[in-house]
């Protein structure tokens, strides 16, 4: 019996600006925790997923929520801009890889999308000019996140709506255990 034909990107009902970021990093098919997590987040489903580094697991998580804030935008009622999606990631140089591939993914949905890294301790203060502007993604880890909520320059409580939690397992054995309790 042969196996199922894989799921491509362009069979998930993708925003033509993300389908052109995909081919332009050179992506002609998800790799297996792409085509398996995407359609399911897309649908709105929770999901904890597990696989090896290099695997595309940045873009399994950043590609429904970049679709997901696109078609919010281009179809719900018009809303303040706010932060709508909250990535958490356990070091500054993770933060930094992830925000990098959401920019790469959202290359041709710039000026829709906006996402901000608030990794970086000493940089607090223009990290606080970039949030007044609501930046649609924010990337941070715990303690930052955190910091800046409890400096009123970030707010979440009445907008969020997409979390990830990127590499929980080092999140919780690097001591933020603390932190995503008070965050959550």
């Amino acid at each position: 019996m042969a196996e199922p034909e894989a799921l491509g990107f362009e069979h998930m009902g993708l925003d033509p600006r993300l389908l052109q970021a995909v081919t332009d990093l050179g992506w002609s098919r998800p790799t297996l925790i792409q085509e398996k997590a995407i359609p399911l987040a897309l649908e709105g489903k929770d999901l904890l997923a597990r696989a090896r580094t290099g695997s595309g697991k940045t873009a399994a998580y950043a590609i429904p929520m970049l679709q997901l804030l696109l078609h919010r935008k281009a179809t719900g009622p018009a809303v303040e801009q706010a932060v709508r999606g909250l990535v958490l990631v356990p070091t500054k140089e993770l933060a930094r890889q992830a925000q990098s591939m959401i920019q790469q993914l959202a290359a041709y949905c710039a000026r829709d999308i906006r996402v901000a890294n608030v990794s970086a301790a000493e940089d607090s203060a223009s990290q606080r000019a970039v949030l007044m502007e609501k930046p649609d993604v924010v990337v941070g880890t715990p303690s930052r996140i955190l910091n800046h909520l409890q400096q009123d320059s970030l707010k979440l409580r009445d907008s969020l709506e997409l979390l990830v939690v990127d590499e929980a397992d080092l999140l919780f054995s690097f001591g933020f255990e603390e932190e995503l309790k008070s965050l959550f």
